[in-house]
């Protein structure tokens, strides 16, 4: 079984790359401080940096992060975040039903063994499992994509990403347009070209250069918008959802 991806490499530049403007990032915390009203304990499963644990726990939620990279929660340790743990989201260090909610967010496109991911995460949860997700795709990933095609080199998918999750197994609750992000082709083709996403870490330089030229021509100056989402399944849907499709 392969192991989730570990983001030490680019646990220095995480924030840079992957942070949410605070505006925006207010009101995503307050959405999922919502969701999670009235139930005590949160695992997040995934934590990083802590960039939901952190406001989250300071909203008096008793979260508990769990990761793979050790560097990734040493960032989130300098933030304040309390109660991490380094371990496997396929091997929860927990009881059964240990906590009331879990906290996932784009974290299963990492896990190629994502079924025993969600067999670990609904095994420890009483209630919900919640994920932010974007309504929308990123033009520039998908144009990446095809251009890496073009040239012969297919991308090997690993995982599904929990806004895939929910064709498998209908969220009980969605709440569509939390906010409006306004994203810079310009930033994220930076992004690209410091190979700052894990599924770049093995494509070569050259080819990747050649890309970033490519899109440059063809994105440069634009502005586009994604649409911030948060799902919420109950975990026993998800547990029934895993039981029928082992059989």
């Amino acid at each position: 079984m392969t192991l989730p991806v570990s983001f030490d490499r680019v646990a220095d530049i995480y924030d840079r790359t992957r942070g949410l403007p605070p505006y925006i990032m207010k009101k995503v915390v307050a959405a999922l401080a919502n969701e999670l009203k009235g139930y005590r304990t949160v695992l997040d499963a995934g934590v990083g940096t802590g960039r939901y644990a952190k406001p989250l726990q300071n909203k008096v939620f008793r979260l508990v992060g769990i990761d793979i990279s050790e560097r990734m929660l040493e960032k989130a340790h300098l933030k304040g975040v309390k109660n991490l743990h380094l371990a496997d989201v396929c091997h929860l260090p927990f009881r059964d039903l240990s906590f009331d909610a879990t906290i996932c967010n784009h974290v299963l496109h990492l896990v190629e063994d994502w079924k025993t991911a969600l067999t670990q995460i609904t095994r420890v949860t009483r209630h919900v499992l919640v994920s932010t997700t974007y309504g929308s795709p990123n033009p520039i990933h998908e144009t990446y994509e095809e251009l890496l095609r073009k040239h012969g080199y297919a991308r090997r998918k690993l995982g599904i990403s929990e806004a895939e999750l929910k064709g498998f197994v209908k969220p009980t609750r969605t709440i569509a347009a939390v906010a409006k992000l306004p994203v810079s082709a310009d930033k994220t083709i930076s992004m690209l070209e410091e190979k700052a996403y894990s599924y770049q870490w093995n494509i070569p330089n050259n080819l990747n250069r050649l890309i970033i030229t490519d899109l440059k021509a063809r994105f440069e100056g634009k502005i586009y918008h994604r649409d911030i989402q948060i799902l919420v399944w109950k975990a026993e849907a998800l547990k029934q959802h895993l039981s029928s499709s082992d059989k």
